[in-house]
Parts: C-alpha cells; sequence; structure tokens
C-alpha cells in the first residue's frame, strides 16, 4: 500500500468516526427530546390521543427503537418512585400515581423488575404508618403475648466525651408520645464518620410490641416501649432516648427509616395500650 492509499485510507476512516458521531449526537438530542415531550405528556395525569400520536411522530422522526422509548418511560418512573420516596412517606395517592404512570408509560413488571424492593418498602412503610405490621420470626426469647415486628443486623455504639468533637449531629427527632407522621425533613448527619461515636458490640436490634431489644456477642439492651422517649434517625442508624434512668442509644443500621418508622409507631401503638388498659381499670 503506498502512501496515496494511506492517506485516502485515513481520509474515509475520519469522516466515517465524524459520520458517526454525529449520528449519535442526533440520536441523543432525539431520545432527549422524546423524554421531554412524554415527561410533558404524562405530568398532569392523561395522555390524550394526540398526546399519543406526537410522541408517535418524534419517535419515528428520530428513528428511536422501542427500547429507547422503554427507556424514556423507566427514566420519568424512576424519577417519580424517587421523588415520592424522598420523605420515607407513601399515601395511597402516591401508590395510585405510580401505577397510573406505570401503565401510562407502557411499563410492564419485568420493566420494574429493579424497583420491586422499593416499591414493596415504601408500602411496608405505609402499612407501619397506618399501624399495621408484619409479623416476624423473633431471634430473641419473646414473653407470652409479645409480637416481634422488626429484626435486622445492628452494631451498638457509644459516643465518648471527646469535647473537640462534640457537636451535636444533625438528625430527624420523633417524640413519642407526640402524634406527627414519620417523614424524614431533609439530609442526617452520618454517625460512623464521627470520631466520637465508637462502635462497641456487633449483633441483632429487634422490635417487637412491648420492646426494642439490641442482643449482641458482648451485652443485651432491652428497653420497654412505656420508657422510650423519643427516637432520631440518622443517615445511617437511630438514637433512642430513654425516660426514667434516662439514657442513650446509638445503634447503626443499615436500614434506618424503615427501623426508626417500625421503632415509633410500635411505641406509640404500646403507649395507647397501656393508657387504654389504665383507662378501662379505673
Amino acid at each position: 500500500m503506498d502512501i496515496a492509499q494511506i492517506i485516502v485510507l485515513i481520509a474515509i476512516l475520519i469522516i466515517a468516526a465524524v459520520l458517526y458521531r454525529m449520528r449519535r449526537q442526533r440520536h441523543t438530542v432525539a431520545r432527549e427530546a422524546y423524554g421531554q415531550a412524554l415527561a410533558d405528556a404524562v405530568a398532569d395525569g392523561v395522555l390524550s390521543e394526540g398526546e399519543v400520536e406526537e410522541l408517535s411522530r418524534i419517535q419515528q422522526k428520530g428513528a428511536l427503537s422501542e427500547l429507547d422509548v422503554r427507556s424514556a418511560g423507566l427514566a420519568i418512573y424512576r424519577d417519580a418512585l424517587e421523588d415520592v420516596a424522598s420523605d420515607a412517606r407513601f399515601t395511597p395517592e402516591e401508590d395510585a400515581t405510580l401505577h397510573r404512570l406505570q401503565q401510562q408509560l407502557g411499563l410492564s413488571d419485568a420493566d420494574l423488575a429493579g424497583d420491586l424492593m422499593q416499591l414493596a418498602r415504601l408500602r411496608m412503610l405505609a402499612r407501619v404508618e397506618l399501624g399495621h405490621f408484619t409479623e416476624v420470626r423473633s431471634p430473641i426469647q419473646l414473653v407470652p403475648d409479645e409480637v416481634c415486628y422488626w429484626a435486622v443486623q445492628s452494631t451498638l455504639a457509644e459516643r465518648l466525651a471527646v469535647r473537640s468533637s462534640r457537636q451535636e449531629l444533625q438528625g430527624a427527632t420523633f417524640n413519642i408520645a407526640d402524634t406527627e407522621p414519620f417523614a424524614v425533613p431533609g439530609d442526617c448527619d452520618e454517625l460512623r464518620p464521627a470520631e466520637d461515636i465508637l462502635p462497641s458490640d456487633l449483633g441483632v436490634l429487634v422490635v417487637t410490641s412491648r420492646r426494642t431489644v439490641f442482643q449482641g456477642a458482648r451485652r443485651t439492651v432491652s428497653v420497654p416501649h412505656a420508657r422510650l422517649e423519643s427516637v432520631t434517625m440518622y443517615d445511617d442508624g437511630v438514637r433512642i432516648d430513654e425516660l426514667k434512668p434516662p439514657a442513650r442509644r446509638y445503634l447503626l443500621t443499615d436500614d434506618p427509616e424503615l427501623t426508626a418508622a417500625i421503632l415509633i409507631q410500635a411505641a406509640r401503638q404500646r403507649r395507647h395500650q397501656i393508657r387504654a388498659g389504665a383507662t378501662g381499670r379505673s
């Protein structure tokens, strides 16, 4: 191959690369335009016949495949799912909205296979808020009429009196005596990076109808719900504050939102039972 042929080959490769890049850019622009049009179409909860025709026109003009269309719909659905999950609450209206959105976007259950666990978790949070708990097998011995609601691996931690770092960690605090619904108002700090939070024991955290128990390799901590003053949720754990005698426990866990929600509702329900029993005796 002479120099002229090499130059021609290089020119052909350059032109091919430029054409490929232009084609990719046009495809990216077409996908973004379709995604925006689809988001606008379903924003009001109704997908009209005219909107369907316009979406079909954009798809054909941009030479978008069914995979492109499904990916755009899945992105919109996941954005909506992230929005409703942001405050750790899941109302029946939000559940109905997600179901309607799935139908409008033409997504099958198989398309949403990667989101089913999060959906199940959100629905569990909604049931807990209504006081409907799922009974699970308890890893600890229960007393008569005690039911286990939650069991999760956990690490008990102590907060040391380190003056240089003794700043208050930002968390969402819920008083058991109040009735405000469980919701996360904003970002919460992590416990693990704090130099004055020292993990001391690995074990299991159990929430029952009567108490919260940490059973570790070295120690067991049992807090009756009647003595629980408040629960503070952090990004990677919870803090439980006891009354009489006052005590504060830090517990690291992989799902602090669900742990806190179950713990708070179980404690409030137990308080209500105790008050109802006292009223009945009087």
